[in-house]
């Protein structure tokens, strides 16, 4: 069974998110896919990146683009462990030449980044976190 969270546009997932909505349901259907409890810091990821993209959204007025949140990011499970998830898909059409457009979103919570070697672009070092980190579009490719 491939998961999907929530997929809604920008602006009513504020709506959910104003009406304490949006955390709990995510967590249920988490739930129901993995068949184990969300952690809270994925809850509090959930409550400050997704509501601050769909903020951003809203601002550049593009509240009508989907977001299809922690997706699979293949219909087939893999053998080991569970899916590999994608944390938000935006969906929409380009202001311009009105074609369908997608954009995949990995949601990172860090302020800053810096590069560790050029030789090892693939790696970020982030304030806080002892080991170097794969950059997240790396993390989006590997998907």
């Amino acid at each position: 069974m491939s998961m999907l969270l929530l997929r809604l546009s920008a602006q009513d997932l504020l709506t959910l998110n104003s009406r304490r909505r949006m955390v709990p349901h995510l967590a249920a259907r988490y739930r129901y896919f993995r068949g184990r409890d969300v952690s809270d810091s994925e809850r509090e990821a959930w409550a400050e990146s997704l509501v601050e993209l769909a903020e951003d959204l809203v601002a550049a007025e593009r509240g009508n683009v989907e977001m299809v949140v922690e997706c699979a990011a293949t219909v087939d499970e893999p053998e080991k462990g569970g899916p590999r998830l994608i944390d938000v898909v935006l969906v929409g059409r380009h202001p311009e030449t009105r074609l369908p457009s997608f954009q995949l979103v990995e949601l990172k919570r860090w302020s800053t980044v810096t590069q560790v070697e050029a030789a090892t672009a693939e790696l970020v070092s982030v304030p806080g976190i002892k080991k170097p980190k794969k950059h997240p579009a790396l993390q989006l490719r590997d998907t």
